[in-house]
């Protein structure tokens, strides 16, 4: 019995280097995960002028945990799109010279054609999508654990958090 390897030269384009977009979506996935830690940073710095006001007895409040994240995977979602773009330049790129797409539907296999074209651009998305989320999950938890920490000892601790900003009341980020 012969086991079938599918090799990635298979899952892209005739003549892509596909390794090279491999490389290039992991730097990319890199620098958006890099890109997201300023986030974290304002959630770190944010918790800590709060627990020194706190020490202090000074009333003050921070923001809900959705201002400090609101930028911070903007290169996820650049990501996607790049790699959406990917996707509409492997089918072009079957469409010059000899106009290869023709032969590509003709194959017994009717989606070798879009599975060649969509496979690296799909897998980088997916992964653009679970680092996001999973990146998302974790910063909600530091902003929960270091917000208890702040509070301790405070009777109503959801009150320090600020869910509007009105023109007049600032949070201790701005």
């Amino acid at each position: 019995m012969t086991k079938k390897w599918i090799t990635l030269e298979k899952l892209a384009p005739v003549g892509a280097d596909v390794q090279k977009q491999l490389r290039w979506t992991g730097i990319a996935l890199a620098a958006s995960a890099l890109w997201s830690l300023r986030g974290l940073l304002r959630i770190v710095r944010s918790m800590k002028i709060l627990k020194a006001y706190i020490d202090q007895g000074v009333f003050s409040s921070v923001d809900a945990y959705p201002r400090y994240v609101s930028s911070a995977f903007f290169g996820f979602a650049l990501l996607s799109l790049v790699l959406a773009g990917l996707a509409v330049w492997n089918y072009a790129s079957f469409r010059r010279g000899a106009r290869a797409d023709y032969l590509m539907r003709r194959l017994p296999d009717r989606w070798e054609y879009h599975r060649r074209c969509l496979t690296v651009p799909l897998l980088g998305i997916a992964a653009s999508v679970l680092a996001a989320l999973t990146l998302y999950v974790l910063y909600r938890a530091v902003y929960w654990r270091l917000f208890r920490e702040a509070a301790a000892g405070v009777e109503d601790p959801m009150r320090l958090i600020s869910l509007s900003v009105q023109a007049g009341q600032r949070g201790i980020w701005r």
